[in-house]
């Protein structure tokens, strides 16, 4: 029976000596796929700062597009008006005292 006991007692220490090392496997598992994902986190924020680089360059390329057309559409309007205020001057003027004289 102590032969039995004995014989039990060696497969109990054996059985915890694999379960310490099946831990230290795990913990060492568990930290390598810490370290994976924090790698990969750090590569996906860096492509994430690329892309919103590269966006952020586009979206001011565009911005100054439009700006530089609403320059642009301004200034021909502005244009057109002198023009025909320079047309219309004495137009305009002939009218002014016209009003004028008529009170």
């Amino acid at each position: 029976m102590n032969e039995v006991i004995k014989e039990l007692h060696e497969i109990e220490a054996e059985a915890g000596k694999l379960m310490d090392g099946v831990n230290i496997s795990r913990q060492a598992m568990q930290e390598e796929k810490k370290k994976q994902m924090e790698e990969i986190g750090l590569e996906l924020e860096a492509e994430m700062e690329g892309r919103l680089t590269i966006l952020k360059t586009r979206l001011e390329e565009q911005a100054q597009e439009q700006i530089q057309q609403l320059v642009e559409k301004n200034q021909k309007q502005i244009e057109q008006l002198n023009e025909t205020y320079q047309k219309n001057l004495s137009r305009y003027a002939r009218e002014i005292v016209e009003k004028i004289t008529e009170v």
